[in-house]
């Protein structure tokens, strides 16, 4: 899994080629895997999760858009 937080944490776009690389040797035993996380994650939504497309909207640290739970986070609660 640590294939996959470091292609998720991917902090610059040209450097997102070489951690999907990455992934996809360190997978590579389990082809439907990878050609379904390609295909239903990585090619159309990459830039809702990768870090490297998320940072360029101004946050201000508020990853979620429910409020309530960034709310508890932000406190500690934590179930």
């Amino acid at each position: 899994m640590d294939a996959w937080g470091s292609l998720v944490d991917c902090p610059f776009e040209h450097q997102f080629d070489d951690c999907l690389k990455k992934f996809e040797i360190v997978w590579s035993p389990w082809s439907m895997f990878v050609d379904y996380v390609n295909q239903t994650w990585i090619i159309p939504h990459k830039e809702k999760f990768v870090k490297a497309w998320r940072n360029k909207v101004m946050h201000l640290g508020n990853t979620t858009t429910n409020r309530y739970e960034n709310c508890h986070f932000l406190l500690g609660f934590r179930n």
